[in-house]
């Protein structure tokens, strides 16, 4: 997967490294938290051997690309700003937009804001929610401020990124397993996590990610869950907007953040129905947790194909 660095915005001191691969219509791979585009490696070549051309980003604030200072430059805005100045960069005039995690959250936004540029979107993990009567982050406070979402509200502190960065091998480590489908039944944060990687993960692999968060630093990328009220606030004319172009969800079995029904994240997977006029499909992995593109590469490999084809066809 050949990367290069490009800068896809108006801003031309600002540079993202992309892997760029194949010949035909448009697919941008959007990463998630704590991730970077090499977690699309399984998908980035079936995609490409497909017919498609694929771009997948390390995102603003992450792995190699930049990393602008201060919340502000990574509001949604500046977020959704970064793929359309890909699309230009590139001379593509629209791409199906593929997001996981925070990639998830991202992609649905490009719709809303430029749905000239979209002709689709595939979502993995995260469903698409609209904007409603309040923010995720005072809806957390409000219903649940100890629960599985908490982590959101402890990401609002300054300073919080000094603890994973103390130990950064252990964080992601700890990340990648607690998240994961492999993790033992009936585990809980009190108990201690089973010995090494989670099977989704090589050393080799692992590796990769260590070394991007050792260049990147986790402050960034927490940056991203620090704009969380302010993006709601900023994008009050879309309350309760629908998706109108094709969409998909993918999502494991045992991801909570997909099965958890909170009444903000979890239950909105079946929500969809309502808030995506042409959805094609809601796909629940079995056995897979929330690092599904990783855990269970060959289906969503063919879930993937299947929807690009269903919209080129």
């Amino acid at each position: 997967m050949a990367a290069t660095r490009v800068s896809p915005t108006d801003l031309p001191e600002l540079s993202l490294t992309v892997s760029r691969n194949g010949e035909g219509p448009a697919v941008v791979l959007l990463h998630g938290f704590p991730e970077i585009a090499y977690s699309w490696r399984h998908q980035i070549p079936v995609l490409a051997e497909a017919g498609y051309q694929v771009l997948a980003p390390d995102q603003r604030g992450y792995g190699w690309s930049d990393q602008p200072e201060g919340v502000d430059a990574y509001a949604m805005t500046e977020l959704v700003g970064d793929v359309i100045g890909l699309l230009d960069h590139y001379g593509i005039d629209d791409a199906v937009i593929v997001g996981h995690d925070w990639g998830a959250i991202i992609a649905p936004w490009v719709g809303l804001f430029r749905p000239d540029r979209v002709r689709g979107l595939a979502l993995l993990s995260v469903p698409y929610t609209p904007r409603g009567e309040r923010s995720i982050i005072d809806h957390i406070r409000a219903t649940d401020p100890e629960g599985p979402f908490a982590y959101m509200l402890a990401f609002q502190e300054e300073g919080i990124e000094d603890v994973f960065e103390a130990n950064p091998i252990e964080a992601l480590r700890r990340m990648h397993w607690t998240l994961c489908g492999a993790l033992p039944e009936g585990w809980t944060v009190t108990d201690q996590l089973p010995p090494g990687l989670p099977p989704h993960l090589s050393d080799g692999e692992f590796e990769n990610y260590y070394r991007a968060f050792a260049r990147s630093g986790f402050a960034n990328p927490i940056n991203y869950y620090r704009n969380l009220h302010q993006n709601w606030l900023a994008t009050r004319p879309w309350t309760n907007a629908k998706l109108t172009m094709p969409v998909t969800f993918i999502a494991g079995k045992k991801d909570f953040v997909a099965t958890t029904a909170d009444g903000a994240l979890g239950s909105s997977v079946q929500a969809m129905t309502t808030w995506c006029t042409d959805l094609r499909g809601i796909h629940m992995i079995e056995g897979a947790g929330h690092w599904v593109q990783q855990e269970a590469p060959d289906e969503v490999n063919e879930i993937l194909v299947d929807f690009l084809g269903s919209i080129e066809g």
